[in-house]
Formats: C-alpha cells, sequence, structure tokens
C-alpha cells in the first residue's frame, strides 16, 4: 500500500459541466500554483498519509508549477533507488505515480523491453504503468491486473490521467477547489490545499457513498472502479470507463459467434449457451484461483496469509501452500519459504470466534499461525483510530478488528498479505446475495434440482432471517442487550 496526491492548476475555464460539481469549482486561477507554494503542500499532504508509504516520500512538480505529483512509498518490488516515485520515462516526458499492486509484473517488463526496448530504472512493478501507457496510450488500462490506484501526465500531449482498479479496492478521491483539481489515496491528504471537509447529509443518508462515486463529503468524489478521469490541457475533465463485468445471457443462443471476439474498451454483455458440466465449472474456478494465488507473492519482501474460519482465507492458504510446496510461488524474494499466517481471536461467548477453526486449518496445512486477541476493551481502544484511517462509515465494528489484524500484521514484520477479502462478493457468500439467487429460476445451471416451491420458502427463510438481522443491528428489536457484533443469520455463510 502507497499513498499518492496530485495538484493540478486549471487554467482557464472548466469545460466539466456536471451540476453535481459545478459548486465545487470555485475561481479558477490563470498563473501557476508556482513551485515554492506547492512543494510544501505536496510534502504536507504526503505526510498526512504517511501510514501508508512508510518508506519513502518523493514528488515532481513541472517547470511552470501547475501540476505536482506525489507518493509516500511501502516498498514491496524493486527496493532500491530505482523504484523510487514518482516515476518518469527516459525522455523526461510521462511521469506517473501509483498506489497499488500490479500482478504479473514480470512478464510485462520483459514484452514490454522486447516491444519498445523501455528502459526501465529499477525492478518496481509499478513502473510498467510508464511502459504501457507509453507504448499503448490511455488503452493501456485494460491490459493492468492488480489494484491500484495511479496518476499520469503526459506533458506532450498536456494529458493528465488518473484510474482505478477493476474492483476499486485502492481508493483515489478528487474534487476541484479554489481553481485546482485535487487528487489523493484519502480525503485527510486533501487539508494542506485549503479544502475544508463538511458533511454530505444527503450521501450518508441515501448511501450515495457506498453505490456510486459520491462520499460523506461534500464536492469530494471518488473515481469509480474500472473507470478514469482525464483533464486535457489543464481545463477539460471528463471521466470514462474502461472495463465493466460481463453478465452473459446463458440460456439463449449465440448466432454470430464472431461477437465473441470482442476488442476495445467498453465491452458488452454476451449471450453463450451454458454447456459446460458441473464437475467442469468447478475445475475452472479452481484454475483461476490457483494462477490469481500463484501471481500475488511475486515480492522482494515477506509475504503472509489472514487466516480465518472461512472458506475463502483457508481456500487461498491452502492453494498458497500447495504452490510453495511444488515450488511454483515463492514468499518474497527472502530466504525463510515458512508460510505465516496471521488472524483474529474473539472472545469465546461472542459468537464470532472462529480462531478454533482457523487453528484446525493452520495446523493441516502445516504453517506459522499468530492470533491477536479481541475483546469489547480492544474494540473500544482501536475504534477511534480505525474510524481515522477508514474514512467511511460501517455497519457493524468488522472494520475495527480489521485494523487491529493490520497492526499485527505490521509488528510480525509483513509487509504484504494476500486475503480473501471480497469474495463474498464474488461467490454470493452473504445472506442478501443468497436472495437475489432465490428471486428467480436458474436454468443455466445444468444440474439445477431446486423445485419452485422450494427456493421460494427458502426465499422467504432468508428474508425474515436478513429482517431480524437488521433490526438487531439497527437496535429495532426491543432488546437493550446486544454483544458488540450482531449475531449472525442462519444459515451463515463462512467470511
Amino acid at each position: 500500500m502507497c499513498g499518492i496526491t496530485v495538484a493540478i492548476n486549471l487554467a482557464g475555464r472548466s469545460g466539466y459541466c456536471s451540476a453535481k460539481t459545478a459548486a465545487t469549482n470555485g475561481t479558477n486561477r490563470t498563473n501557476g500554483l508556482g513551485a515554492n507554494h506547492l512543494q510544501p503542500q505536496l510534502a504536507s499532504s504526503l505526510d498526512a498519509i504517511h501510514h501508508r508509504g512508510p518508506d519513502s516520500h518523493g514528488t515532481w512538480i513541472s517547470g511552470d508549477g501547475n501540476i505536482g505529483l506525489g507518493s509516500c512509498r511501502l516498498a514491496i518490488n524493486g527496493l532500491g533507488p530505482g523504484g523510487q516515485q514518482p516515476f518518469s520515462n527516459p525522455e523526461g516526458s510521462i511521469h506517473a505515480v501509483v498506489n497499488g499492486e500490479l500482478y504479473d509484473h514480470r512478464r510485462i517488463r520483459d514484452e514490454m523491453t522486447k516491444l519498445s526496448g523501455y528502459q526501465f530504472q529499477g525492478g518496481s512493478d509499478s513502473e510498467i504503468v510508464v511502459a504501457l501507457y507509453e507504448y499503448y496510450g490511455v488503452s493501456f488500462l485494460s491490459l493492468l491486473r492488480g489494484e491500484f490506484a495511479l496518476a499520469i501526465y503526459d506533458s506532450k500531449k498536456q494529458l493528465f490521467l488518473a484510474a482505478r482498479d477493476r474492483s476499486g479496492i485502492k481508493p483515489l478521491f478528487w474534487t476541484v477547489h479554489d481553481g485546482t483539481l485535487l487528487l489523493a489515496s484519502e480525503a485527510k491528504a486533501l487539508l494542506p490545499f485549503g479544502w475544508q471537509p463538511e458533511w454530505d447529509v444527503r450521501s450518508i443518508i441515501d448511501k450515495g457513498w457506498l453505490t456510486e462515486e459520491r462520499t460523506i463529503f461534500k464536492g469530494l468524489q471518488k473515481i469509480r472502479p474500472g473507470h478514469y478521469l482525464t483533464c486535457l490541457s489543464l481545463d477539460h475533465i471528463s471521466e470514462g470507463q474502461y472495463w465493466d463485468h460481463e453478465y452473459p445471457d446463458k440460456v439463449s443462443t449465440l448466432v454470430d459467434t464472431s461477437l465473441l471476439e470482442h476488442s476495445g474498451i467498453h465491452r458488452r454483455p454476451l449471450n453463450v449457451r451454458e454447456t459446460r458440466t458441473e464437475e467442469e465449472m468447478i475445475e475452472g474456478v479452481r484454475a483461476k484461483m490457483l494462477d490469481a494465488v500463484r501471481v500475488r507473492p511475486q515480492a522482494d519482501v515477506p509475504v503472509g496469509i489472514h487466516l480465518s474460519g472461512g472458506i475463502d482465507s483457508a481456500v487461498i492458504a491452502g492453494m498458497a501452500k500447495h504452490l510453495l510446496d511444488k515450488g511454483e510461488v515463492r514468499l518474497g524474494s527472502n530466504g525463510d519459504q515458512h508460510l505465516r499466517c496471521l488472524g483474529i481471536a474473539f472472545d469465546e461467548t461472542s459468537g464470532y470466534d472462529e480462531s478454533v477453526i482457523a487453528q484446525r486449518t493452520a495446523n493441516y496445512l502445516g504453517v506459522d499461525f499468530q492470533q491477536a486477541h479481541m475483546n469489547e476493551s480492544q474494540l473500544a481502544a482501536n475504534f477511534e483510530e480505525a474510524v481515522w484511517f477508514d474514512e467511511q462509515p460501517h455497519f457493524e465494528l468488522g472494520f475495527v478488528g480489521k485494523h487491529v489484524l493490520s497492526k499485527l500484521t505490521r509488528d510480525s514484520g509483513l509487509k504484504t498479505i494476500i486475503s480473501g477479502q471480497g469474495s463474498d462478493e464474488i461467490f454470493g457468500g452473504y445472506d442478501v446475495y443468497l436472495r437475489d439467487y432465490l428471486r428467480e429460476p436458474d436454468p443455466a445451471w445444468p444440474n439445477n434440482n431446486l423445485s419452485k416451491s422450494t427456493r421460494l420458502q427458502a426465499l422467504q427463510e432468508s428474508t425474515t432471517s436478513m429482517t431480524k438481522a437488521f433490526a438487531i443491528w439497527t437496535g429495532h428489536d426491543g432488546n437493550k442487550s446486544h454483544p458488540i457484533y450482531p449475531p449472525k443469520s442462519q444459515p451463515s455463510p463462512p467470511h
């Protein structure tokens, strides 16, 4: 995890005419920000998010003082000076800052060396961004695999580009304040530029901060997952989409099979009749997961795994151990290749303790397992700090536990962690997703023997369970004595 910050003087009238941001534009300036003025602001901005990248800070400011890029780095790949950010191409016309991890970067690095003869300065995975952009232009975004937020300035084209990964794992916020386009990994990094936060009550009430580009602060937006923002000639701001999920209609028959060959940034859902057997589907998922686990440990620092009692983290730990035993992966470049796992243990009476299951999994795999114990006192002691780091609302206190687990990871000497976060959203692990599945039949599943009556009965049971759980969460069930965490609904998916 790194942190990035950007400031761009909007020299002319902004061409971004959306009503939702018009109130944030302020007064546009025609003179540059000035390097003497911008440098201390960038430095203070990076200090505010130093926790994201404690290994080094770096800045680049254009000669006219109109544009500044900043990075605080957590060194994972290419630990030497060649991995310092901001990155620049050999010509000095393209500059970039990157937060995140780009997978399979060694293969891409070799390909770009052969294709374009690009001269890399170091071994950082993030440096491939400059090489790819220089060769492919903006379309390079569709080639990236990983979790990232990035910003690039091309002085020849006078083009600024910022983008987020497909799933929005890495954050990137932006606003226009006093004629300056500001972007940063966290909202607090914008304070040194004079931006003042104000609650966006409407966004908080209707959950706009959760489901769209709005945040909990007025005028502050997120670049959406799979989207990018451009600023051309320090003037015209626009947004676009480079990737989206595809949900093919697997019942209809595709007439023109050439439609399967789709190129370009915006792809449309396809009609593809499902012909795979259930066994083939399972093996297909397993192969993709193995590949995903295989590319993630590519690092020059030790790598560990967050392990709970859930299926997701157990599968990842098992696959990592399998690949490690076969010699197909290395856990960083250090000599110690013994897999280390970390987790959280709650009080047994809380109803949320999975430490026994997690320990059993660790014993079965033969891996080291270290746990941090959480109780009400620990939750209360870490609540304020977790909120300060997280900068968004939550429906429960799981984020405090993740914060404590992150501190345990840091104190254990691990910089890189593989976890199962996000798997419930992909595989429908939560009860709310079960209801979506049960609402209509699924004829695409060849061996689906779920009858209509059984499906509707399960839908009613799931809805009732979720209603009760929500009443407990919000305190509307009349019970004044609830545990810190609300009880899980039944049946309860692993997490």
